[in-house]
């Protein structure tokens, strides 16, 4: 593989958005205000992205008009509609599929009219269609796919059985999937098989705060349950923070997640509350207003599970606990994981890679955002980004009733670090081929999402994240390191612009040797003191 070089690609000017000067290199930039994150879009190939964003038209009591708009691959508009919507309406999740956008939104305060909105948008019709149902009050989405002409929502309600609704795009005939189960269950995952016609849901059952228990439900395209496996070797003190449900064949798959520690005092933590409001919260609804940092009790995790799942096979877990990982020396730069990584190897009592989870766990406690599973060269790509919380110690003078002067500390919260990302590489069966990672070096953010990713070329992987106006990028090959971590930096679109910070930046494949880069920056003006903005950028970048 050549060196992995990433390069700005001049690009076309958006509206009045983009302006620059001859011979620089040109990118998007939107104006908006410190802290906000308006601007969504869903990467459409080489016809181009499609964008879309609350402005501040009202559309009538309590509603605000959604702007929709198409752009080229070379980012020039090509047409933009808008559509009024409640103004308690949030944008969950969206994906483009045979030459269609799927976009879920849901209206967390009133369902009048059905408080699930999903649009299907087909860009080369310049069309978008609204369709509409229901899922109970206060439930919380799960996971959102489409079967055939089906849209799959799963969710899940702090007093009740998790659920599934399906409703017809053409019809809008509704299904429901039911779960014959108790109330304290969580859906993590719905998967759609499409050619075989199968729907799966993974879910798991927590009795106590140390043990728990994963089920995979099959279901026919009439809702009708087919079957409902327990994935075998669920053990005790192994919590399960995640589950995807991988696709292989006709009937054929594997589960793969996180896990992580468990205690013998049941319910040290809010099983549902923590679930959605701190660890899925990051990666789905984004972080609440009211988020307050120093009761976080994110679950963590220690590594990876999978268990594979057909007509013979009954799903025996098998863990990779990452302290066991390959090169760990290299990318984790946490000194107390790497005190548990020198333990494990002196007491030669960690996992030994196998899966098998018989040695004891050592725990890292990493708090984790989770990537979808990859399918590629006939391996399945496993990817996390580590994190942790930071604070510092303040400490100031209180007086008794007395009058006498004593020091009072508390912790202020400074922001999320991250460390490192995990890759690792299982074959069908959800055995582990090969392990690898990358250290994120210098990011403090309040803002949580999915920085890192990955380009594979069938002879190597290059893992790459964008963080404080630079593209960090590392070559491997398998468990092999071909070439360490370089950076190369993102420019603004005037040379006079000084990078003050950023936030939710990050970087995603686009189309043939194309990437998109995107975030939310401050910049200053060198040329005026005081001169500070804040923008929304896209930007095009090709791998050579």
């Amino acid at each position: 593989m050549k060196k992995a070089l990433f390069a700005v690609i001049f690009l076309i000017s958006l509206a009045s958005c983009v302006s620059g000067q001859s011979g620089q290199p040109l990118r998007v930039e939107i104006p908006v205000h410190t802290g906000t994150n308006p601007f969504n879009y869903i990467p459409f190939g080489e016809n181009g992205i499609c964008m879309f964003y609350p402005t501040s038209n009202d559309a009538g009591k309590d509603s605000i008009n959604w702007s929709f708009v198409m752009l080229d691959k070379n980012f020039k508009e090509l047409w933009r509609k808008l559509i009024p919507m409640h103004e308690d309406v949030s944008y969950l999740k969206g994906f483009s599929r045979n030459n269609v956008i799927y976009l879920l939104f849901h209206d967390t305060q009133r369902n009048t009219d059905g408080n699930i909105h999903v649009f299907f948008i087909y860009p080369s019709k310049h069309l978008i269609t609204e369709h509409r149902s229901s899922i109970p009050d206060k439930a919380d989405v799960a996971d959102f796919e489409i079967w055939n002409e089906y849209a799959l929502i799963g969710y899940n309600q702090r007093k009740g059985k998790p659920g599934m609704l399906g409703f017809s795009l053409m019809s809008g005939e509704k299904r429901n999937f039911d779960f014959t189960v108790s109330d304290d269950a969580l859906l993590l995952d719905i998967a759609a098989d499409t050619i075989y016609k199968d729907i799966y849901a993974v879910y798991k059952i927590q009795p106590s705060s140390s043990r728990n228990m994963l089920m995979v439900n099959v279901y026919d395209g009439s809702s009708a349950l087919r079957r409902s496996v327990a994935l075998k070797n669920a053990q005790e003190k192994r919590i399960l923070n995640s589950a995807q449900f991988i696709l292989t064949g006709n009937g054929t798959g594997f589960v793969a997640g996180t896990y992580g520690p468990g205690t013998r005092n049941r319910r040290n933590y809010d099983y549902y509350n923590d679930y959605y409001n701190y660890y899925y919260y990051n990666s789905f609804y984004r972080r609440q207003a009211n988020y307050d940092a120093n009761k976080d009790n994110t679950p963590v995790s220690d590594g990876y599970f999978t268990a594979s799942l057909s007509s013979s096979d009954t799903g025996i877990m098998k863990y990779y606990n990452f302290i066991d990982f390959s090169n760990t020396q290299k990318y984790l730069n946490d000194p107390e994981a790497m005190r548990s990584r020198k333990k494990a190897e002196k007491n030669n009592k960690g996992e030994a890679g196998d899966g098998s989870g018989n040695g004891h766990d050592y725990s890292l406690d990493y708090r984790l955002l989770i990537h979808p599973v990859i399918a590629s060269d006939g391996k399945y790509l496993f990817l996390s980004e580590a994190y942790s919380p930071e604070y510092h110690t303040m400490t100031q003078m209180v007086y008794d009733y007395y009058g006498r002067a004593m020091p009072s500390s508390y912790s202020v919260f400074d922001g999320f670090r991250y460390t490192n990302a995990f890759l690792a590489a299982f074959d069908s069966s959800g055995t582990m081929a090969w392990n690898n990672g990358m250290e994120m070096r210098d990011i403090l953010t309040t803002y949580l999402n999915r920085k890192m990713n990955l380009y594979n070329d069938s002879s190597s992987i290059v893992l790459f994240y964008n963080a404080n106006a630079k593209i960090a990028y590392k070559t491997i090959q398998g468990s092999s390191i071909i070439e360490n971590t370089s950076f190369t930096p993102l420019a603004p679109k005037k040379v006079t612009d000084q990078f003050i910070g950023e936030y939710l930046s990050a970087i995603e494949p686009w189309y043939g040797d194309y990437f998109l880069a995107s975030g939310y920056e401050s910049l200053r003006s060198n040329n005026m003191e005081g001169n500070k903005r804040n923008i929304f950028y896209l930007c095009k970048m090709a791998f050579k």
